[in-house]
């Protein structure tokens, strides 16, 4: 199974610039894919206007549990990721399917509502160089999560029913660990912190620490588990859960917790 490429995406220009935003419940990441459906009018001007230039806008996690009763008074992180529009389908009434993927994450330097929808000031930001970890240190912690992840997704993997062979993990510490932050089962506040941080080494140390934990609780949990007869197989293979009916899902900007990412 392949992942990401080595050196994914960059922006073109390193520099500051105006970029539309889209306020989700949802962390994006460099490399990571997304199905995305546009539905509400602002967003579809947002989405038209992409597709007349450069084809990215930025996501930026929604902060709070609640959504503002205003779109313009919602609260966002000011770390987020740049979004490219890889394939995109026209619907009747001017709706959008859109498939996505993470560029590069940016600081938001400043906000702006004179559109429809939200714009943002923002800067391409990158890890910096590492801060009490040497090469030799870092690269053993790339070590340690490439095979904590190959094992953790392979029993992933056979809880489905599928089979991997050979994983293809990137070798490049900073790429690997944002691959596994997109991957990790943690909640979004989780994430958005893997997503802000500078630090290679301290984010491949927390993505170790948190896989050594989801697969010990997946060794408890097939301890427990009674084995599966043939009828409950055939009662799995029978689900929907990879119908591409719920290959879309409906997205805005107020607060959803309905979304497919696809790694």
């Amino acid at each position: 199974m392949s992942f990401f490429d080595e050196s994914p995406s960059k922006m073109p220009d390193a520099h500051v610039s105006e970029l539309p935003l889209f306020p989700l419940d949802v962390v994006l990441f460099p490399g990571m894919k997304m199905s995305l459906h546009i539905f509400e009018e602002r967003y579809k001007e947002m989405v038209e206007r992409c597709l007349a230039g450069s084809r990215l806008f930025g996501i930026v996690l929604l902060r709070g549990d609640a959504p503002a009763k205003s779109p313009r008074k919602v609260k966002t992180h000011r770390v987020g990721c740049y979004a490219r529009i890889a394939h995109v389908e026209r619907l009747a009434g001017g709706e959008f399917n859109l498939e996505i993927e993470g560029v590069e994450r940016f600081r938001v330097i400043e906000q702006h509502e004179v559109e429809a929808y939200r714009t943002g000031i923002v800067e391409p930001m990158d890890d910096r160089a590492p801060v009490g970890a040497t090469e030799e240190v870092v690269q053993d912690l790339c070590e340690e999560v490439q095979t904590l992840l190959e094992e953790f997704l392979t029993r992933q993997l056979a809880a489905l029913g599928q089979h991997i062979v050979e994983f293809d993990f990137p070798q490049n510490p900073a790429v690997l660990s944002l691959i596994t932050a997109c991957i990790l089962p943690i909640g979004n506040p989780d994430k958005q912190s893997l997503l802000e941080g500078t630090d290679t080494a301290a984010r491949l140390q927390t993505e170790r620490d948190v896989l050594e934990r989801a697969i010990a609780r997946m060794k408890r949990g097939m301890t427990a588990r009674p084995s599966k007869t043939k009828r409950d197989e055939e009662t799995f293979a029978r689900t929907d859960a990879g119908s591409d009916a719920a290959r879309f899902v409906p997205l805005d900007a107020e607060r959803y917790r309905e979304y497919l990412c696809v790694n």
